[in-house]
């Protein structure tokens, strides 16, 4: 094992975009005194027999292992893989679940305190308008995927039918939120790593609920105020997570959590000419891993 050395695992199809960050992340991962290759999830073959542990790349055993992992798909069977080598990986298989189920996060949030939107989860997707209507206190809510990002298959619903709609747009796989009215169309996007504020900036739109960039959103700087600092890191503390996107709502009442992302995209940070998010995480990666 390369104590210096490490992977970061992506997804294939990332790398048909223009806007990939492999050379961004080698590069910073070298100022900091590592190297780091990238490596696509669906060239690993990894397994279990013969009391041994059986690992490839395209086809080949590597010539040595990782001693770090940075994981940029939610695949939490190579986490676990990684884990059971004692191969530090960023993020851990048990924060990286937490973060893509919804509810998961919801749940969790809610168990420590932190504040969130309402939350309602119904296994086989049977939702009552009205029911929910008195739970979130309006007849107004959304209906997002449990496990999806970027703002992808989010829906604000006004009556019955809508909801019915949204829900089958989600293939059933969803939760119902309450609608945040003082937060409509913005939010702040606070990047997390080993525990400390990494950067912030704030997301807009001037035509949709909706403010991820993703969906068409613009981002500006923002000064973060201590206790939305705080609320940041106490969530990425609660789901035990290293390298976070933290969502925080307008609330009318203070700041409350949105979601937590813990494959969070950085380039809307670096479009305000702020803090550069792989070159903090890779000196976090040197200070606490490297040996």
């Amino acid at each position: 094992m390369n104590s210096n050395h490490g992977w970061i695992i992506y997804p294939r199809y990332v790398s048909h975009h223009d806007d990939n960050a492999f050379d961004w992340l080698t590069e910073e991962a070298a100022a900091c005194g590592l190297s780091a290759e990238v490596v696509f999830a669906e060239d690993i073959a990894a397994g279990y027999f013969a009391g041994k542990n059986y690992l490839t790349i395209g086809g080949r055993i590597p010539d040595a292992l990782p001693s770090f992992v940075v994981i940029r798909t939610y695949d939490t069977v190579l986490s676990r893989f990684f884990e059971r080598l004692d191969i530090p990986v960023i993020n851990s298989s048990y924060s990286m679940e937490l973060s893509k189920n919804k509810m998961l996060t919801h749940e969790v949030l809610h168990s420590a305190g932190i504040p969130t939107p309402r939350t309602v989860y119904s296994c086989n997707g049977e939702y009552d308008y009205e029911e929910l209507c008195d739970a979130f206190s309006d007849r107004r809510f959304i209906v997002k995927r449990i496990d999806g990002a970027k703002g992808e298959d989010v829906y604000l619903v006004n009556d019955a039918a809508e909801m019915r709609k949204a829900v089958d747009a989600c293939s059933r796989r969803c939760i119902c939120q309450q609608f945040i009215v003082s937060s409509s169309g913005r939010d702040v996007r606070v990047w997390v790593i080993g525990g400390k504020v990494a950067g912030a900036v704030l997301r807009y739109s001037e035509t949709s609920f909706l403010s991820n960039f993703s969906q068409g959103g613009k981002v500006a700087a923002i000064h973060l105020e201590p206790d939305a600092a705080s609320l940041a890191v106490a969530s990425a503390g609660a789901l035990g997570i290293e390298f976070a996107g933290i969502d925080l709502l307008f609330g009318e009442n203070g700041f409350t959590v949105n979601e937590i992302n813990g494959n969070a995209g950085f380039r809307t940070l670096s479009r305000i000419g702020e803090n550069n998010i792989p070159a903090t995480l890779f000196g976090y990666i040197r200070d606490k891993y490297s040996k």
